[in-house]
């Protein structure tokens, strides 16, 4: 039995009113008579009136004292409400039987849309456990990476450190080459300046004595013109000789003093140089290595020219010895 509401007791109210009118009660006179157009409640109370009209009509026909006219009337009615009733029926049924066929079709649709949708699902699912293992994968991947990272950023720490060190001692031992380089060079020095004011001197000596020697040589040479003119020019020979080897003397120490500067700004490019390759890692020692094997070559040039100043000292010393002196007059 449908839920009583107000909708129902005025629709329910007016089926009496409308058949009392001799119309046929239906859910758009019921719902033009009580003002309100609700299908869905006006239509089971025309079929509870409709029933309770049929039921009190089979009471009254079994009262004798009943109108003939009255029976025949109702029975009209009744007629009418189940004509009513059975197309009322028909319909329901129609839309029973179509609204069925739009569930079955709306239900293969739903079937098939479930179907796609569990293959969706499915091939998801399996894409996502895919893309879940290679994500696995590449996480541990990652994670190789950064442990190798991590090591070799220690490694590259350690190195960083041990270069420091190495930078360190390296640049001690530059700094202390560059004192024994220092202090070899003005030993050099002042033994150079020495050995140049010991030549000059006994150069003067040398030249002193044999001015002295030439004096005596005169008083003694005009006894004999000859033998004087010839000693004389042998003399003079000595003496231009002399004044050679002296130019030569001069020119090699002012050579020897130009490759004392060269060396010198040799040693302030190779001192930068080095101070250039300590910033640059490994390469250093190997360059200040060079660079101490180039001042070791400069220092055996440098004695090699000493050798040369020498030797040369030597030749005019011997040339000296080898000259004829002048015989003594009889």
């Amino acid at each position: 039995m449908p839920k009583v509401t107000d909708t129902y007791e005025r629709a329910y109210e007016a089926c009496g009113v409308i058949a009392a009118r001799g119309l046929n009660p239906t859910v758009k006179t019921v719902a033009e008579f009580i003002g309100t157009n609700s299908p869905a409640i006006i239509s089971p109370a025309i079929k509870d009136w409709k029933q309770s009209l049929a039921a009190e009509s089979l009471r009254r026909l079994e009262i004798p004292e009943v109108p003939e006219r009255l029976v025949e009337s109702t029975i009209a009615l009744w007629r009418l409400a189940i004509e009513e009733a059975q197309l009322t029926l028909a319909k329901e049924k129609s839309a029973m039987a179509e609204e069925k066929v739009q569930l079955n079709t709306l239900v293969g649709k739903s079937e098939a849309a479930y179907q796609a949708v569990q293959q969706d699902y499915a091939a998801y699912r399996e894409r996502t456990e895919r893309d879940a293992d290679a994500w696995l994968a590449r996480i541990g991947r990652l994670e190789a990476e950064k442990k190798q990272l991590e090591s070799e950023h220690d490694q590259v720490q350690q190195a960083l450190a041990l270069a420091r060190e190495t930078n360190a001692a390296l640049t001690g031992t530059l700094e202390e080459n560059q004192r024994t380089q220092q202090r070899k060079q003005s030993e050099w020095e002042e033994k150079f300046d020495r050995d140049h004011a010991w030549h000059l001197t006994r150069i003067a000596e040398e030249r002193e004595r044999a001015k002295q020697e030439e004096v005596g040589k005169i008083a003694r040479l005009e006894e004999a013109l000859a033998l004087s003119r010839q000693h004389v020019a042998t003399l003079n020979g000595y003496l231009d000789t002399s004044a050679t080897a002296t130019g030569e003397l001069r020119g090699e120490l002012r050579a020897i003093k130009e490759e004392k500067t060269r060396l010198l700004k040799e040693l302030e490019t190779l001192h930068s140089q080095l101070t250039e390759s300590l910033q640059q890692g490994f390469e250093k020692e190997k360059k200040l290595i060079e660079a101490v094997e180039e001042m070791d070559r400069q220092r055996e040039e440098l004695s090699h020219l000493q050798s040369l100043l020498t030797k040369k000292l030597e030749e005019v010393k011997n040339l000296k010895a080898r000259l004829p002196l002048p015989k003594p007059s009889k």
